[in-house]
């Protein structure tokens, strides 16, 4: 049994709220009311205090891939190519428009990753980045080293 920080009141080891007062006793402090809150709370509730993100430690040295022409070709009836940069910071995933005219370029902070899709076929592969708040993003036709190493950096956001 221990106290509640509010009441004085005795509850279990493992409890979250006070049975007493209801308030809250497991948890992560909020600096501007000195309130707890639940440990994965990005804004407090009662005063509004934003926490600052934690930003997922990626280990990488920052590169870029092109997908494979012929299955672009075969696959998507494409002569241009997507591309797809990973940098510290974030991932930038460019699909080259009609006759190369424009560009869209798709910017994922690394924050936003919510999880990812890898489909490995005999030639290429295949990522699909699930974001939060945002669509997901699909690179195809990627060469198999080139979409293997893809993987391993947002397996490390798992970890």
């Amino acid at each position: 049994m221990k106290s509640c920080p509010e009441c004085m009141s005795e509850i279990p080891d493992g409890a979250i709220r006070c049975a007493h007062c209801g308030e809250r006793v497991l948890g992560k402090r909020c600096p501007e009311c000195i309130t707890v809150i639940a440990n994965e709370s990005r804004v407090c509730r009662y005063c509004g205090h934003e926490f600052e993100p934690s930003a997922p430690k990626v280990e990488l040295e920052p590169f870029g891939v092109s997908a494979a022409f012929l299955p672009t070709m075969l696959l998507k009836g494409r002569f241009l190519t997507q591309s797809i940069q990973l940098t510290q910071e974030k991932i930038v995933i460019s699909t080259p428009g009609f006759a190369g005219l424009s560009k869209q370029e798709e910017e994922i902070p690394w924050k936003k990753v919510a999880g990812f899709d890898y489909r490995s076929g005999i030639m290429w592969d295949q990522v699909r980045i699930e974001t939060r708040g945002q669509s997901s993003s699909v690179v195809g036709c990627l060469p198999k080293a080139a979409g293997q190493r893809i993987r391993a950096i947002l397996q490390q956001l798992e970890a």
